[in-house]
């Protein structure tokens, strides 16, 4: 038990102090997260959470509403946003009342849910999984997910060269136990759910990095030929999806037990 209580108090104590340095990791992404790639992603996401209405929504996190429920004009009956830093806990809190989004929020970690079994018909987050133990996750997301309810994550992906040089340069940007995902970790997705994913940016992300110097806008000549480029590739070898940048995880718990 300990492995991933000492995580999440490890994780807490970083974000409750806001202590990570992401500002050079930003920049250099800048026109990789607002550039055609995004735009791509941004209509699957629309596409996952367009039937929300009036059903039972958990968010792993408390501000990934706002690109994936907010920005699509998706009203759920309910959503609950959960973190275990009392810090975002509350800037999502506060973000939500600006923006005039109805949600609960509520400090947590999602190794052990405070939430009976079937609850929500929906259960999603963006880059928060890699931060946790990944299957003792997924088993509470599984008791908490009704029969046919669904799942839908956002998560960095751990081969791609040019992610991986990032990360490289800025260690400061990102806590010492998150693993972005490889095929291991799809692998235990698919133990609880039937999942299908949407990769993003192989070539787009250089691309992307290099647009910076050339472009002032990240949707470009550049980006989109390139992101263009990526999606016939993934849609042609779907195995190649492993080494682009991220991977959105769309899956659907089974109507009998596993």
């Amino acid at each position: 038990m300990s492995s991933f209580v000492d995580r999440a108090a490890r994780e807490a104590e970083v974000w409750d102090h806001q202590s990570l340095q992401r500002e050079r990791y930003e920049e250099t992404l800048a026109h990789a997260n607002e550039g055609p790639a995004r735009v791509r992603r941004d209509r699957f996401v629309g596409e996952c959470v367009a039937d929300l209405s009036g059903k039972t929504v958990l968010e792993i996190g408390t501000q990934a509403w706002g690109g994936m429920l907010n920005k699509h004009g998706v009203r759920p009956a309910s959503v609950t946003c959960i973190n275990i830093s009392t810090t975002e806990t509350e800037i999502g809190r506060k973000y939500a009342e600006t923006m005039g989004f109805a949600a609960d929020f509520r400090v947590m970690d999602a190794h052990t849910l405070e939430f009976p079994d079937n609850h929500f018909d929906f259960i999603y987050g963006v880059a928060i999984l890699h931060h946790l133990e990944l299957e003792r996750a997924l088993k509470e997301l599984f008791r908490a997910l009704k029969p046919g309810g669904r799942i839908l994550f956002i998560e960095p992906l751990r081969l791609n060269p040019v992610a991986q040089l990032v990360r490289l340069l800025t260690p400061k940007a990102r806590t010492e136990d998150e693993r972005p995902f490889g095929s291991a970790e799809l692998k235990v997705f698919e133990r609880y759910f039937r999942c299908e994913y949407h990769f993003s940016e192989l070539f787009h992300l250089p691309a992307a990095v290099l647009s910076r110097f050339l472009f002032k806008r990240p949707v470009n000549v550049l980006t989109s030929s390139f992101d263009r480029l990526d999606h016939v590739l993934a849609s042609a070898f779907p195995t190649m999806g492993i080494i682009y940048r991220t991977v959105a995880i769309y899956g659907r718990k089974p109507q009998e037990p596993a």
